[in-house]
């Protein structure tokens, strides 16, 4: 059923192959093929994405349609169909890249597996050999490889046909990581860092996706186990299948990491800044991508309204110390009447007492004059009396 496509797709891969930029590399080969392929099934991406989008716009309708007719699932399916019509929604429509996805993985997954066929992978090898040992041929060596689905004109078969490696770097695209890590540990590390990117990218896009419905309807614990798990698995297969197919795993999740990059600012970023019908998804992404400016105003703010507190009690302040000057002022003023009040006293009392021995001197000149003068009157050789004053005194 799928032989068409296969050889379709193999006749791409050695056109490719025989490009003067590729330069005969068959890891750039497949490289191109896989974002060739990618390209080519992006508009049905984006075409179920937008249709996810309606579906979601609907989904209140929905609900009052799915409620109103339960008991006639006949009438509700009218309804229902009449709906998706009037808005232009294909109900299979969000199906359509994992349904075209598939069988081009399936093709793919037979392309490279065929042009890194061994010898020994191909039917009735034994048989053949034993065929060939009968007519006196050589037998055929099980590690060479024999291309299938190329064209044995093309210059991939040729350069293929009895060769041992498929060499792109360090790799061999047509042998197995296990086999490699088996037999030569140092040489498998480049193989285990190869699975290692494709388990990060595959677990990378299923948070992209998974960050852009968190805002709609929340998965079921079980499906978000699932998701979790699907990245391992791959690793997984990754170690079994021959290294092309996982350059090819690991191609298509860097292609699918921009793709879904592109389907968040372009498609949930638009639907978010129209602001008509936005669907929770994308009301999210619109909420994370304003939530910094928002947080910057608010920081704005908060900063404005500290400087304007801080300003006022600054103001307070300044108030409350020209008030404290001022009551300093006048306790300096008044303290110092009373100091110049009691210095005034004490220089008062001094002046008195001044004036009082000033007096008493006087007092005490006269006396002595008054003396001196008795004392010349007494005759020589008498006594002088002391005067009745003194005496008393």
């Amino acid at each position: 059923m799928f032989d068409p496509f296969i050889r379709a797709i193999s006749q791409a891969l050695a056109a490719l192959y025989s490009l003067p930029v590729v330069g005969g590399s068959y890891g750039v080969a497949i490289i191109l093929l896989t974002f060739s392929v990618m390209v080519l099934l992006m508009p049905l991406t984006l075409k179920a994405t937008r249709s996810t989008i309606k579906m979601q716009h609907i989904q209140p309708e929905l609900k009052r349609l799915q409620k109103e007719h339960k008991d006639d699932r006949e009438v509700m399916n009218q309804e229902l169909m009449k709906l998706y019509s009037e808005n232009g929604i294909n109900p299979v429509g969000g199906c359509l890249p994992m349904v075209a996805q598939l069988p081009v993985f399936l093709v793919l997954f037979q392309v490279l597996r065929g042009v890194t066929r061994r010898a020994d992978q191909a039917p009735f090898f034994d048989a053949i050999n034993q065929v060939r040992t009968l007519q006196g041929s050589a037998p055929l060596v099980g590690d060479e490889i024999e291309p299938r689905y190329l064209s044995t004109d093309t210059e991939m078969y040729q350069d293929l046909q009895g060769s041992t490696e498929m060499k792109f770097g360090p790799f061999d695209l047509a042998s197995q990581a296990w086999d490699i890590l088996q037999n030569d540990f140092v040489g498998a590390l480049p193989y285990v860092l190869l699975i290692a990117f494709v388990v990060f990218t595959s677990y990378y896009q299923q948070r992209q996706v998974t960050a852009r419905r968190s805002g709609d309807t929340p998965m079921p614990a079980q499906q978000q186990l699932l998701l979790r798990f699907l990245p391992l698995l791959s690793g997984f297969w990754s170690f079994l299948f021959p290294a092309g197919l996982v350059l090819y795993w690991a191609t298509s999740n860097v292609f699918r990491i921009g793709q879904q990059a592109y389907i968040t600012r372009q498609i949930y970023g638009k639907e978010a800044e129209s602001g008509t019908n936005v669907p929770p998804g994308a009301k999210k992404i619109a909420e994370q991508k304003t939530s910094g400016d928002d947080v910057s105003d608010s920081n704005d703010s908060d900063a404005s309204a500290k400087n304007s507190s801080k300003s006022g009690a600054n103001k307070s302040n300044g108030k409350a110390s020209k008030g404290a000057k001022a009551n300093d002022a006048s306790k300096a003023k008044k303290s110092g009447t009373d100091k110049a009040a009691t210095n005034g006293g004490k220089s008062g009392a001094k002046g008195r007492n001044a004036e009082w021995q000033k007096l008493r001197a006087e007092k005490q000149a006269k006396a002595k004059k008054a003396e001196a003068a008795s004392s010349r009157v007494t005759p020589k050789g008498t006594k002088s009396q002391p005067s009745k004053k003194k005496r008393k005194r």
